[in-house]
């Protein structure tokens, strides 16, 4: 799909502040409330825009564990089927490298983790010939800056411990709609779960002030934009707090990078990478060998080539 200035401009605002009223969204981009209207529907029905995601707070809601696994299948379709079904998965999807899929697990901690991937283990042995599981410590995903800077670049820590809180159930369901769409107006939130309007905006301020709520993403169809998504994996050694400091501040500098975690694994950094084509990949994979040469010992790539429609919450 052939992008102008003013769409590159608009996917950029739009990407953490798609609850935006139109108006405010048009004068922010320099366009018409219309022109933003126009656009957006143009953006959905071609399939660009895939979802708008609500970003969650996921300790607040009592799962502080993110798990990454790489598996090698023989019926990848089967497998993804049955991944999908488990609530704990956040998302599933097609990959190139020694491994045909991977798969994001967010879980109460590590025992459920065990148990749901050992009974998903039981269920398809015939299925896995082999996987790698990456015990994530921390996960930060960075402002798209792919068309350019914003003027308010907002990162999300997706793995920080914190104490659950309690939610009522018309917390939980604004929740559960938010999730279906980030996107889905007060009125329509409040119609669906039994509520006045004026409590649902009550409610849904209220859990942004609890940082339940921390923002918002978009899941984009990759090819119709134009970009590629692949992992950059590596092991780094002596990666103490200040190492990790520094390639965080290298990660979110850097336009390519889109995601930034740290694992407890045998490769204990992970990069994602976006990008528009292999010239810009190998100077994404040269710039970081380069700033971070004497403490990377190996590095693996893997290129992602299709992604299901993310869910963001497990229940």
């Amino acid at each position: 799909m052939k992008l102008d200035t003013i769409d590159k401009k608009l996917l950029t605002y739009l990407y953490h502040n798609y609850r935006s009223p139109l108006t405010k969204i048009g004068n922010e981009c320099r366009i018409s409330r219309d022109q933003v209207e126009y656009r957006l529907e143009k953006f959905e029905k071609s399939g660009l825009i895939k979802k708008y995601l609500t970003v969650f707070n996921y300790a607040l809601l009592g799962f502080n564990d993110l798990f990454i696994v790489y598996m090698k299948t023989k019926n990848k379709e089967k497998v993804k089927l049955s991944l999908q079904a488990i609530k704990n998965t956040l998302s599933v999807g097609d990959v190139v490298s020694s491994f045909d899929i991977f798969v994001n697990f967010i879980c109460e901690n590590k025992n459920e983790f065990d148990s749901i991937f050992s009974s998903f283990l039981e269920k398809h042995k015939e299925e896995i010939q082999s996987y790698e599981i990456f015990n994530t410590t921390y996960a930060e995903f960075f402002p798209l800056k792919a068309f350019g800077n914003q003027k308010n670049e907002i990162s999300y820590k997706a793995v920080e411990p914190k104490q659950k809180i309690d939610l009522d159930k018309k917390e939980i369901d604004i929740l559960k709609e938010l999730e279906k769409n980030g996107r889905s107006k007060i009125i329509d939130i409040a119609s669906k779960i039994g509520i006045s309007g004026e409590l649902a905006l009550y409610k849904l301020k209220q859990l942004r002030k609890k940082e339940v709520i921390l923002g918002n993403r978009i899941q984009f169809d990759m090819q119709k934009l134009g970009f590629y998504f692949s992992i950059l994996r590596l092991k780094v050694k002596n990666l103490d707090q200040i190492l990790k400091e520094k390639i965080r501040h290298f990660c979110k500098t850097k336009k390519y990078t889109n995601a930034l975690i740290f694992s407890i694994s045998d490769y204990n950094v992970l990069i994602q990478l976006f990008y528009q084509n292999e010239d810009e990949l190998r100077k994404a994979i040269n710039e970081l060998n380069e700033e971070f040469r004497e403490y990377i010992t190996q590095d693996s790539l893997i290129l992602i080539e299709n992604e299901m429609t993310a869910r963001t919450i497990p229940f």
